[in-house]
């Protein structure tokens, strides 16, 4: 055990929102500080160290960070050389103990707290981990050019879908258009380039407006829960092949088990087998202080 560690700072970084959270050694929150995307795959590599270090920077003022154990759980880490670079550039800020990860890694630590399961995440994307002892099997968490559905990136990427729908004289939802222009605080017409130049987080932003059409009655709105449940449903049975008949625990993180009421009924009709199914309103960053915590006990 390094002695010399006062503070432990978890970092959980992802397509949406960068969340710090600084405690003393007993769990004690001594700071909180959200910031906006940092997935170097979406944002680039240069965003994601700015964001870390206006974080850091804040978060830590005044102490002294040889005394500061830090995890750092961030999206699209693991992706390429990610994961070398953020660690290189952890390396030149002083602290006692470091290292990065990828949000996976918290939502592991976090949902199945040791246990055999499969841990999922359904925020600005979407994967799915199996855990059976040692042995992690990723299902999904491709991307949203690869990843079909059960992400905020889809969910928002179909209320725009629809909303246009109906502006064509397609189909579409005249309700799931009123939220959107809500959201935009203008015509969607005049949005477009905004959209498109918005990144995937402004997209997945505006999943909100599914689940409030939905809350209306909206036919469109249960068309377009139903399909990304079942994209959902895939991933997670994909990933549950790689488990013991008898390890059925699945626990669902991420910004989307905010829509937990709605999601859990078309979730289970699509999937397979025995199961227990659990929505984790814990915030991953948790899991960052927890792995903070642990690298210099063990």
């Amino acid at each position: 055990m390094n002695s010399s560690i006062k503070y432990l700072l978890g970092i959980d970084g992802g397509g949406t929102k960068t969340e710090f959270l600084l405690t003393d050694l007993n769990g004690k929150e001594i700071g909180r500080l959200f910031f906006g995307a940092s997935n170097p795959v979406s944002t680039g590599i240069e965003n994601t160290y700015n964001i870390l270090n206006e974080g850091i920077k804040e978060i830590c003022k005044g102490l002294n960070p040889s005394e500061i154990s830090v995890y750092a759980g961030i999206a699209g880490a693991k992706s390429g050389d990610n994961q070398t670079l953020i660690n290189a550039f952890l390396s030149e800020l002083g602290f006692a103990s470091y290292r990065c990860g990828s949000d996976v890694d918290l939502a592991i630590e976090v949902a199945l707290k040791g246990e055999n399961g499969t841990a999922v995440i359904m925020g600005t994307g979407i994967v799915a981990y199996a855990r059976c002892g040692e042995k992690l099997h990723r299902t999904g968490g491709r991307g949203y050019m690869i990843d079909k559905g059960g992400s905020g990136f889809h969910f928002g990427s179909d209320a725009l879908n629809s909303a246009f729908e109906f502006i064509d004289g397609r189909g579409g939802s005249e309700i799931i258009l009123k939220f959107v222009e809500k959201k935009l605080g203008k015509s969607l017409e005049a949005s477009v380039g905004e959209i498109y130049g918005g990144g995937t987080a402004f997209v997945a932003s505006f999943a909100l407006a599914v689940f409030e059409a939905f809350g209306l009655g909206d036919v469109a709105a249960s068309q377009i829960i139903d399909r990304n449940a079942y994209e959902a449903a895939k991933i997670i049975n994909g990933a549950r092949k790689f488990l013991n008949n008898n390890d059925n625990k699945i626990v669902v993180c991420g910004g989307l088990c905010k829509q937990k009421e709605i999601l859990y009924p078309y979730l289970t009709k699509y999937i397979e087998g025995d199961f227990s199914l659990e929505f984790l309103e814990e915030p991953m960053v948790n899991g960052a202080v927890s792995l903070a915590g642990r690298m210099f006990i063990c």
